[in-house]
């Protein structure tokens, strides 16, 4: 797959950018990470992580699914200048794009209540070394269940407002697949 609708977006700082951020943007991390490069490779994509966003009293929130905690809510600004505490950013490329349908407030709702329905659920380890076996091997296919990484956190919440991401053949759904939709507009590379 491979998008490359991404390569040329102008890095733009975040400060300037924040008020233009809206609930239900997408949220894309290229990272340099050892899982990050593993995903990167094998899923043939620059992209190793995807969210959704969501604004609330001027917080700029990210609802996403992370291999140590599974569905969370964090700010946005803790990948920008904090990642996991550290008192720096996040090592890699950070990116926000839009589905090109605005979406209305009963939409948004009904993701953020998908989306809440689901904080705390695990995050899928077993699907990660599935996909590779799948990927490297040739074997397996994905089944449902409530446990998600990442991209299906994501499709799981639009797929509550009748948006759903292609997948690959054997039904697993990598950030890639989300990218690379035709209806998803980069807006922006952020930098701290």
């Amino acid at each position: 797959m491979a998008t490359k609708k991404f390569d040329h977006l102008k890095k733009e700082h975040y400060q300037a950018i924040r008020q233009n951020i809206h609930t239900g943007d997408i949220f894309f991390a290229s990272g340099n990470y050892a899982i990050s490069k593993m995903i990167e490779h094998f899923s043939n994509s620059i992209f190793s992580h995807v969210g959704f966003i969501f604004t609330w009293n001027d917080r700029i929130l990210l609802l996403e699914s992370v291999e140590d905690d599974g569905v969370r809510v964090v700010p946005l600004s803790q990948y920008v200048n904090d990642y996991e505490n550290s008192r720096k950013p996040y090592d890699g490329r950070l990116f926000i794009a839009r589905y090109n349908t605005p979406l209305d407030t009963d939409a948004v709702n009904k993701m953020l209540g998908t989306a809440a329905d689901n904080l705390n659920r695990k995050y899928d380890k077993d699907e990660i070394a599935k996909i590779l076996a799948r990927v490297t091997l040739r074997l397996g296919t994905h089944k449902e269940n409530d446990a998600y990484i990442c991209s299906e956190f994501v499709d799981i919440c639009f797929q509550s407002i009748g948006i759903k991401f292609l997948r690959d053949p054997e039904g697993y759904i990598f950030p890639e697949h989300i990218a690379a939709d035709i209806h998803v507009v980069p807006k922006y590379e952020i930098v701290a």
